[in-house]
């Protein structure tokens, strides 16, 4: 192989992967785990593609003997990921609390309660460790709720097809629909 352009780059571990991305961003274990099932079945297809393109610059000669196949690991990729998630937990680099308290404060100034409560469930973080954050965003909801209405529209709407377009938008960020009515009526109770 060589000759042909140098050895193939082996794929990164697991770990080093799971390194990678949150070096980059906090991830909940849920979707680092997919994450990495992700990652880890682009680089077999991309590893694959690349043999099945040697082979037929090279002929058929050496068929048998893939490299796939020692690649092949002893313990199935879900039972890997697990023991990477557990041990990166247990040395407290990922953590679903740290995720969470990241998500609230990159998404609380412009979508409700209900949206990120939503975003954190669907995260698979657990709603007991999510209370106190979600409490702490109901009692600012009209706050961010208000702040958000002001720099989207900033004047109270007089015709009610306006009044409905109003409240669809801040609706449609996940706010409360008694929020929503005090904000757009111009209401601060």
């Amino acid at each position: 192989m060589s000759e042909l352009g140098g050895k193939d780059k082996q794929s990164p571990s697991l770990k080093a992967r799971a390194l990678r991305f949150l070096s980059m961003r906090e991830y909940s274990r849920k979707s680092l785990g997919a994450k990495l099932e992700d990652s880890v079945a682009r680089s077999l297809k991309l590893q694959r593609a690349r043999e099945k393109s040697e082979e037929s610059s090279l002929g058929s000669q050496d068929s048998g003997n893939s490299d796939l196949a020692n690649s092949i690991p002893v313990k199935p990729l879900s039972i890997q990921i697990e023991e990477v998630l557990n041990d990166f937990e247990a040395r407290g680099w990922l953590s679903d609390q740290r995720f969470a308290e990241a998500l609230v404060r990159r998404r609380s100034e412009r979508f409700g309660t209900r949206k990120i409560q939503d975003e954190l469930q669907q995260a698979g973080v657990d709603s007991s460790k999510t209370t106190e954050l979600l409490k702490s965003l109901k009692e600012t909801e009209f706050e961010r709720a208000h702040a958000l209405w002001l720099r989207k529209f900033g004047v109270i709407a007089q015709e009610q097809k306006e009044k409905a377009r109003q409240y669809r938008f801040l609706a449609s960020k996940g706010f409360s629909s008694d929020v929503v009515s005090r904000v757009v009526t111009g209401r601060s109770s």
